[in-house]
């Protein structure tokens, strides 16, 4: 499992959070989202074998979002923050 965290700029949806996180979540191998709206990311824990970051990332702008990745890294868990797993 690895971790992308995404930078979003400029959201055209005003409900930013939930809805892409929803989104998210039913692309293959995506196994948490976690959106930080203070700080405008995203940070997507996947499954390299099913998904790829570059999908991920066109994802988020179908959804709206025009996104730089940040970095990709190998997950410590199969959530986030690792807090509830």
């Amino acid at each position: 499992m690895l971790l992308a965290s995404f930078t979003l700029n400029n959201p055209a949806n005003a409900g930013f959070g939930a809805d892409i996180a929803e989104k998210l979540q039913l692309l293959p191998g995506v196994s948490d989202v976690l959106i930080g709206g203070a700080s405008d990311t995203c940070s997507i824990v996947y499954d390299e074998a099913k998904v790829t970051a570059l999908a991920l990332r066109n994802a988020l702008h179908d959804a709206g979002y025009d996104s730089r990745l940040d970095e990709k890294h190998v997950a410590k868990s199969a959530s986030c923050c690792g807090s509830c797993s």
